[in-house]
């Protein structure tokens, strides 16, 4: 079940991500797939083929209104 909805999403989004800065990162469906696992505030290493440099992306889940959960990923340089 989980397989379909990553491959649902990676259809719809191509492995685009807005990070919360507004800036735009796209990866490939690999690398997207570490990112779609990812639990709350968990974080990793991955390529990003916009900006053709390795990334640190972080998940961070917000609670909304009405039950609502949003997803939100912080991407910086990785720490080594």
């Amino acid at each position: 079940m989980l397989e379909t909805i990553f491959s649902i999403s990676f259809f719809l989004f191509s492995g685009n991500i807005i990070d919360t800065k507004l800036t735009h990162h796209k990866y490939e469906k690999e690398n997207y797939k570490e990112i779609f696992h990812l639990k709350n505030k968990e974080s990793v290493n991955t390529y990003c083929v916009k900006h053709s440099e390795v990334e640190n992306v972080k998940k961070i889940k917000w609670n909304r209104h009405g039950g609502l959960q949003e997803a939100n990923y912080k991407v910086s340089k990785p720490t080594e």
